[in-house]
């Protein structure tokens, strides 16, 4: 983004909102479908942009495009998660204030985020060799989720 005048976003915000949508998503979407998304969740933009950042997104390997009709329809890829996983360490950072940092993120976490948060802790603890690549349990498949 260029800079923080009225009516400007935080550098990042659109690629978030953006993988937010393509995240909830039940397939690729396209361009159109991704901008109709992102209006429902109060984000008005126009078409271009969109399409622009997908575009940008997929240069950067955070998402998978495919054809669709005369165009191209995107999903994210594993590497899109892993970036952003990257993102979030980097703004903790390793200063002093890592854990008070940490208790305010763990705060605002909604019951399904921490059910899903406790479980991946649970399944590092089980595989501490293993690197992942298994399926991430989502809340409402987790023993004891909270409602």
């Amino acid at each position: 983004m260029r800079g923080k005048g009225p009516g400007r976003r935080v550098a990042g915000e659109l690629e978030s909102a953006v993988l937010a949508v393509l995240w909830e998503a039940d397939g690729p979407l396209t361009p159109s479908q991704t901008q109709e998304a992102l209006i429902r969740d109060g984000h008005e933009l126009a078409y271009t942009s969109v399409a622009t950042t997908l575009a940008r997104l997929h240069g950067k390997g955070m998402l998978e495009r495919t054809v669709a009709g005369r165009g191209h329809a995107y999903t994210p890829t594993a590497a899109a998660a892993r970036q952003l996983a990257d993102r979030m360490r980097g703004l903790l950072g390793d200063g002093r204030g890592r854990a008070e940092v940490l208790s305010h993120f763990v705060a605002g976490l909604t019951a399904d985020d921490e059910a899903t948060l406790l479980a991946l802790l649970a399944a590092a603890e089980d595989d501490e060799p293993s690197t992942g690549g298994g399926s991430v349990p989502v809340a409402g498949e987790l023993p004891g989720s909270r409602p």
